[in-house]
C-alpha cells in the first residue's frame, strides 16, 4: 500500500512539472513574440521619412510593415469616421483621420494606456493639442505623426518619461517653440523633415541624453537667424541632416543654409574689427548662384561721416552714406577696398566736385550713383558723358537738388547730357539750376530752359557788351561803307565819265 501511494505521489508531481513547464514556455513564447514586434516596429520608426518617400509600394513592404506607414492611410475602413484599433496587447495604436473611437476603445481594452507605439494619420485639425491627447498614453515609446493637416501645436509636450522617438513628417506645421518638447525628458530622436516650418531663431530645448534632430525638406527662410547652427557647435551637431538644409526665401533661395550662414558670420565678425564701420549696419543681400560669392551692403547713413570708410569688407557692392557731412569721395578713385562696389548712396551730403572721378574704372563701372543734396555746381560734362557712354552697367544717375549754375555753355551741356541719358537720370526733370545774374534762388528746370532763356538772361549778355560783338559791329560798318563807295564811284563814272581820284593817282 506505502509503495503505490508513494507511486500515486510521483507521477502527480511530474505532472505538476509538466504543466509548470508548459505554462513558463508559452509566457516565454508570448514575450518574444511582443519584443520581436516592438523591435520590429521600432525599426521601422527609425527608417527616415525620406527613404520611405523615395521607394516604390513594393519595396517599402520588405523594409518595414505596410501597416506601421501612412501610406495610403486613407484606404483603410477607420478614415472614414477618424477611428483608431490597436494590433497588439502592448504593441502599436493606429488612428486614421482623428481619434472619436478613443473613449470607447480604452472601456473594452482594459490595456489601452500602456500602448506604446502610436501612428497617427491625417489629423483632421488645423492644430494639435499634445496635453490632451498625449496623457492619455503616458507609457508612449515612440510616436508618430503623419500627412497631417495642423499648423501648430497649442500647448507644449506634457512630461513623457517613456517617449524617446517623435516623428512629426509631411504635414502643415509652421512653427514650434524652443520648450515644445522640453518635457519629453527620455527623448532621444526627433524627425521633423518635410513640413512647412519656416524658421527656428534658436535651439530647441532638448534633454542631455538626446541624440539626432532631423529638418531637411522645410522651407527655411533663411533671413532669418540660424547662426546658432555655427555658434553653438554642441547644439548644432544634434542636427543629423545639417548638410541637406536648403533656404527657399527669395534672396538666398536653394542655397545651403550653413554656407550662408557662414558668410553671415565672416562678415558680421569683419565689420566689428575695423573702427569705421563698428556703428555701420553689414548685410549679405544675396549669393551669386554658380560661383556661390557673397554680395555684401554696408549701411553707415546718419551717421556724421566726414569721409568715406576706408575698409570695406570683400565683396562689398552696395554702401549707404546718405545724410552724412562727406565732402570727399576720393576714395572711389584710389582705394582698393572700393573695387567691387558697383551702388553708392551719397544723398545730403557737403559733395562740391566730382571731377576727380573723370576717367577713372569706378565711374566707369558703376550701376547706381546717387548724388542728391549735395552742393554740386558745376561738373565737367564731357567726362560724365563719354563715362556713360562706355558704362554698360549704369542704372540710375540721381543729380537733383543740387544749385547747378546754369552758365550760357555748361547750362546747355547739361540739357543735352540730361536728354540724352534720360533713362539713366531718373531724376532729370527735376534738375534744376540757377540762371538769372545775382539771383541764387531762382531756380528753373535744365529740360525746360531754352538757349535763350539760359545765353540772353546769363552772366555774360546782361552786365556789358561782349568785345566780339564791338569788333563784329566794326566789320559791319567798315562793309557797309566800302559798298556804298562802290555804288557811288560806279555811278559817277557811268553818268558823268569820271573815275575815282585814287585811280588817278595810281601809277
Amino acid at each position: 500500500m506505502k509503495s503505490i501511494n508513494e507511486k500515486c505521489c510521483v507521477q502527480n508531481f511530474v505532472v505538476i512539472v509538466l504543466v509548470l513547464l508548459v505554462i513558463f514556455a508559452r509566457v516565454n513564447l508570448a514575450k518574444s513574440s511582443e519584443e520581436s514586434l516592438s523591435e520590429e516596429e521600432t525599426q521601422t520608426q527609425s527608417v527616415p521619412t525620406s527613404t520611405r518617400r523615395s521607394i516604390t509600394t513594393a519595396g517599402l513592404s520588405s523594409i518595414l510593415n505596410i501597416s506601421q506607414s501612412c501610406l495610403n492611410w486613407t484606404d483603410h475602413p477607420e478614415s472614414a469616421v477618424g477611428n483608431c484599433s490597436k494590433l497588439t496587447r502592448y504593441g502599436i495604436l493606429r488612428c486614421y483621420g482623428g481619434m472619436n473611437n478613443l473613449a470607447a476603445l480604452s472601456k473594452v481594452d482594459k490595456q489601452f494606456s500602456s500602448a506604446q507605439q502610436m501612428v497617427l494619420c491625417g489629423w483632421p485639425q488645423n492644430v494639435f493639442n499634445p496635453l490632451s491627447e498625449l496623457q492619455k498614453l503616458p507609457r508612449l515609446r515612440s510616436l508618430t505623426i503623419e500627412y497631417s493637416g495642423f499648423t501648430e501645436f497649442i500647448f507644449d509636450f506634457p512630461e513623457m518619461f517613456y517617449l524617446h522617438t517623435i516623428n512629426i513628417s509631411w504635414t502643415n506645421l509652421s512653427y514650434i517653440s524652443a520648450r515644445t518638447f522640453k518635457r519629453v525628458h527620455p527623448l532621444k530622436v526627433l524627425d521633423l523633415r518635410w513640413n512647412q516650418l519656416i524658421q527656428l531663431d534658436s535651439p530647441l530645448l532638448l534633454p542631455r541624453s538626446f541624440e539626432q534632430l532631423y529638418l531637411a525638406g522645410n522651407p527655411w527662410n533663411c533671413t532669418r537667424n540660424f547662426k546658432w547652427l555655427l555658434l553653438q557647435p554642441e547644439k548644432g551637431r544634434l542636427v543629423a541632416d545639417r548638410d541637406e538644409l536648403l533656404c527657399t526665401d527669395r534672396k538666398y533661395k536653394e542655397r545651403q543654409m550653413l554656407l550662408v550662414m557662414h558668410y553671415k558670420l565672416v562678415l558680421k565678425r569683419e565689420c566689428l574689427s575695423h573702427p569705421d564701420l563698428q556703428n555701420c549696419t553689414c548685410l549679405m543681400h544675396h549669393i551669386l548662384p554658380k560661383s556661390h560669392i557673397p554680395l555684401y551692403t554696408v549701411n553707415c547713413s546718419h551717421m556724421r561721416f566726414y569721409s568715406l570708410p576706408a575698409f570695406l569688407p570683400d565683396n562689398t557692392t552696395t554702401l549707404f552714406m546718405n545724410d552724412n557731412l562727406i565732402s570727399d569721395i576720393n576714395p572711389l578713385r584710389y582705394n582698393p577696398h572700393y573695387r567691387n562696389v558697383i551702388d553708392v548712396q551719397l544723398e545730403n551730403n557737403r559733395i562740391s566736385n566730382v571731377d576727380d572721378l573723370e576717367n577713372t574704372y569706378w565711374l566707369q563701372n558703376f550701376r547706381l550713383f546717387n548724388l542728391r543734396g549735395n552742393i554740386l555746381r558745376k561738373l565737367h560734362v564731357y567726362a560724365l558723358d563719354n563715362a556713360l557712354n562706355e558704362n554698360g552697367n549704369a542704372v540710375f544717375l540721381l543729380m537733383s537738388r543740387n544749385p547747378w549754375h546754369c552758365t550760357c555753355k555748361f547750362g546747355m551741356r547739361l540739357r543735352e547730357l540730361l536728354t540724352k541719358y534720360r533713362e539713366i537720370v531718373k531724376d532729370a526733370t527735376n534738375v534744376s539750376c540757377t540762371y538769372m545774374q545775382g539771383d541764387d534762388l531762382h531756380l528753373a528746370k535744365v529740360l525746360s530752359l531754352s538757349r535763350h532763356d539760359i545765353c540772353n538772361v546769363s552772366v555774360e549778355s546782361s552786365s556789358k557788351i561782349h568785345p566780339i560783338d564791338w569788333l563784329n559791329a566794326v566789320l559791319a560798318s567798315l562793309i557797309l561803307l566800302i559798298l556804298g563807295k562802290l555804288a557811288f564811284d560806279y555811278y559817277h563814272y557811268k553818268y558823268y565819265g569820271k573815275v575815282p581820284w585814287i585811280v588817278m593817282k595810281m601809277p
